[in-house]
């Protein structure tokens, strides 16, 4: 894979621009670390003006060569043309997204899917992929977006950037991928008795929070309230038990004034969750085991996406997790985003949290 880290807005914008002129190039990917990511007035008029199809995200931080960072962007080189396809009211109620899908997929191809993480209706436009495809390709990608909470333009197309929409590239390449989290359940299950899109309500009648408080304040020995809360619930996510693949993550971020807990990921009412607790052995195994699972060997066209609660949660080891995929000759690229997105081999596709998720594709 033909990939390069560029420090700062100028270089990301020169780079855009040189790749554009160059023949060889038939797509290009973007992944750029918060920080330092340019806003639409700046790279704007650079996106709209190239001939070349581009999709990408902005996340709280990249992976380049096996180190993360949180400046900075990586842009990556496609020789084989890509279709991109750029979904727009992703928290539109109304919609299917039907009208703003390919008509087909490259079959045995991959699928590049970067979601605004802060739309209400990521889930559905899952959904509506998985319908519309099913395993017709290998999906691969993630939430895009800020670690202030705050939905803002955060995805790389050829209109510029966007916010609350998805961009869906796929391309006639084979990938193979592993998924795997790691996180060990403590307590549960307990149903889901009321939910409204992201936001738990009651588990089995109970507000929600009430009932988390208890469990967690009881393993730590601590009172958890609303003001430690993201401190103390990026250890203790939620599962939502499939019968023949990885659980579905949900992580709990914020405490609503009625007593629920939004999620970044939705929660359904009538599903059967689990508290789930991290250690940092088990999710550094898990990592590995996906980076194992998606069949890498010594082939440089590796991406690697994971949670940035993940980070969070592990701090320092998570240099470990990293060196564990390869270090520096492991994953070329990737990202550290708000909920993962890929099919785990086993026929699921899923909007993941919390989650490691490796895939290597054929020469790109």
């Amino acid at each position: 894979m033909d990939a390069k880290h560029v420090q700062n807005t100028d270089r990301l914008l020169d780079s855009l621009r040189s790749f554009d002129t160059d023949e060889s190039v038939q797509g290009i990917g973007v992944f750029a670390a918060e920080q330092t990511a340019p806003n639409s007035s700046e790279i704007d008029p650079v996106l709209r003006n190239l001939s070349t199809p581009v999709f990408g995200g902005i996340f709280p931080e990249i992976i380049y060569r096996g180190k993360k960072f949180d400046t900075g962007a990586i842009l990556f080189m496609i020789e084989v043309t890509p279709t991109v396809s750029v979904i727009s009211g992703l928290s539109d109620s109304s919609s299917d997204f039907s009208d703003q899908l390919p008509g087909k997929v490259p079959t045995g191809g991959t699928a590049f899917i970067f979601v605004d993480a802060f739309a209400s209706r990521v889930e559905a436009l899952i959904s509506r992929l998985f319908n519309t495809y099913g395993v017709d390709c290998n999906y691969l990608g993630g939430g895009a977006g800020s670690l202030s909470m705050k939905q803002q333009p955060c995805l790389f197309t050829n209109q510029g950037l966007v916010m609350d929409g998805a961009v869906f590239a796929t391309v006639d390449i084979e990938t193979s991928i592993g998924v795997k989290h790691g996180w060990q359940k403590i307590d549960g299950p307990f149903q889901v008795t009321g939910a409204t899109d992201r936001k738990i309500e009651t588990l089995d009648e109970t507000p929600a929070f009430e009932l988390y408080r208890e469990i967690i304040s009881e393993d730590i020995e601590l009172e958890i309230n609303c003001e430690n809360f993201f401190e103390m619930a990026k250890r203790y996510p939620f599962g939502i038990s499939r019968l023949d693949g990885e659980d579905i993550v949900r992580d709990p971020y914020e405490v609503t004034n009625d007593g629920g807990l939004r999620c970044f990921g939705e929660v359904p009412e009538g599903e059967f969750v689990h508290v789930l607790k991290g250690d940092p052995d088990a999710l550094i195994s898990a990592a590995k085991a996906a980076y194992t699972a998606a069949n890498i060997d010594d082939s440089d066209d590796v991406f690697f996406f994971d949670c940035i609660s993940r980070v969070l949660y592990l701090e320092d080891a998570f240099d470990q997790e990293l060196e564990a995929v390869g270090g520096n000759t492991g994953p070329a690229i990737g990202a550290l985003t708000l909920g993962e997105i890929a099919n785990d081999g086993q026929g699921h596709l899923d909007y993941y949290n919390k989650t490691a998720v490796a895939a290597v594709t054929d020469d790109l």
